[in-house]
């Protein structure tokens, strides 16, 4: 029986250096900074966990499933609460407009 893959930061090192990879070079590669796949394998840089994914050549969301949940194109919703709420700012401002203390 074939059981999928289960892809955890040690699992990812040692996929990186069996194809004689370095987390630093493919960061260098895809033209981030040298610490960004480091940062990326542990949650901390989206772009480095996506260099990752792709000098592996596995889909990101199969490398890092339970990481980055909430991405850039993850939620339909993606305007902020003080945009959808207004903002404290605004309401001082019309404060100090209407002559209130």
């Amino acid at each position: 029986m074939n059981t999928p893959q289960v892809w955890d930061r040690h699992a990812i090192n040692a996929e990186i250096r069996r194809r004689g990879m370095t987390l630093t070079g493919i960061a260098k590669d895809a033209g981030l900074y040298a610490s960004a796949c480091r940062q990326g394998i542990i949650g901390l840089s989206r772009p480095g966990a996506e260099a990752i994914a792709a000098a592996l050549k596995i889909p990101f969301r199969e490398l890092f499933p339970t990481l980055y949940t909430r991405g850039r194109h993850d939620e339909s919703d993606t305007i902020s609460s003080a945009g959808r709420h207004g903002s404290a700012n605004v309401a001082l401002i019309l404060d100090n407009a209407s002559g209130a203390p």
